[in-house]
Parts: C-alpha cells; structure tokens; sequence
C-alpha cells in the first residue's frame, strides 16, 4: 500500500517521469516498485518511514538482506523509493 498514491502520479508525471517511453510505461513501473518494496517489507510507503535518503538506505538493506529480491530489482526499488522522498519533501508531507 502507498501513502499519498495520487500525489505520487501527479509528482513523477511533473517531473518527467515517463515522457520519452516508448516501449513501456515507467510511471506505472515506479508504482510497481514502491508495491513491490511494501509488498516485500509488509509495510505502508508512507511519509512517516519513507521521507529521507537514510530511510532509502535502511529498507534497501532490509530487501537485501531477505534475500527475496535481486540487486538489480533493488535499485528499480531504490529510483522509487527516492522520488517518493523527493514529493514528501517537495510538497512538505513529513509533518502530515
């Protein structure tokens, strides 16, 4: 589950995200990774753990050492991870 998952489209599409695709659409995958990290963790993505690089760092840590998910996988997680740390600080989430 993700916090803010409206905000989240809106701020990844003002960003670019997903305007030169072609083939696939990055926007629904950057959605998909940030499910795929709560879905892991059994966790909500939401300000309150997700709101800094720290935080990035420490579930990144949490999904390797699973084990469950691959490196690669892990950095498509990460890229997400740090746009949704990006809007919570953009738009001033952390406090909400």
């Amino acid at each position: 589950m993700i916090q803010h998952l409206s905000k989240y489209k809106e701020y990844i599409k003002k960003c670019g995200v997903g305007d030169n695709d072609v083939v696939a659409d990055s926007r629904k995958s950057y959605i998909s990774y940030l499910n795929g990290v709560s879905n892991h963790l059994n966790i909500t993505i939401s300000p309150s753990i997700l709101s800094n690089e720290n935080d990035v760092f420490e579930l990144s840590n949490r999904l390797a050492e699973a084990k469950q998910v691959s490196p690669k996988t892990i950095i498509n997680y990460g890229a997400a991870m740090k746009m949704y740390v990006n809007m919570v600080s953009s738009l001033g989430l952390k406090n909400n």
